[in-house]
């Protein structure tokens, strides 16, 4: 008996490795990207967590952005218009800020294609996010309502 308890302890630790490799090759993990002004112009959204619209010269239309406590529980939602910037710089951004409704920076993920950006809502211990992806642009001529991609879940997962 002691010896089937020895195998299932190992084999329990090397299913944890496996784990995290699985994690790994599914994308299920969080990979910072850097993009450039010209990728973030338009519109991002997030199902129930808002709509921001970026224009090019720099203005951002936000509306019924979520708003968290402490506690990473919604409480109120932000409309506005304001002003967008990148950091470090326009060519390869890590973090982007907007001037209007109160929040953390937003990182980058995802690719140039189906870009994502996500910010931290609530206690940063608890890892909660919000989570917005752009939404696909259209060639032109082409017709149809935009495709969202992504909701705001606790811990930043896409579902």
């Amino acid at each position: 008996m002691r010896e089937r308890g020895r195998v299932v302890a190992v084999g329990l630790r090397g299913a944890v490795p496996a784990v995290a490799v699985l994690m790994l090759a599914t994308g299920c993990t969080w990979q910072q990207q850097q993009l450039a002004r010209a990728d973030i112009a338009g519109t991002w959204t997030g199902g129930d967590a808002g709509t921001l619209r970026f224009a090019a010269d720099g203005t951002v239309v936000v509306t019924d952005l979520a708003e968290y406590n402490r506690d990473g529980d919604k409480v109120s939602e932000c409309s506005g218009t304001g002003e967008w910037g990148l950091y470090p710089d326009d060519k390869a951004a890590n973090l982007l800020s907007i001037s209007v409704c109160d929040g953390n920076p937003w990182e980058f993920d995802g690719s140039k294609a189906h870009p994502k950006m996500r910010r931290s809502v609530g206690d940063p211990e608890h890892g909660n996010f919000q989570t917005l992806s752009r939404e696909e642009r259209k060639s032109p001529g082409a017709s149809g309502p935009p495709t969202r991609t992504a909701r705001t879940v606790p811990g930043g997962l896409d579902k």
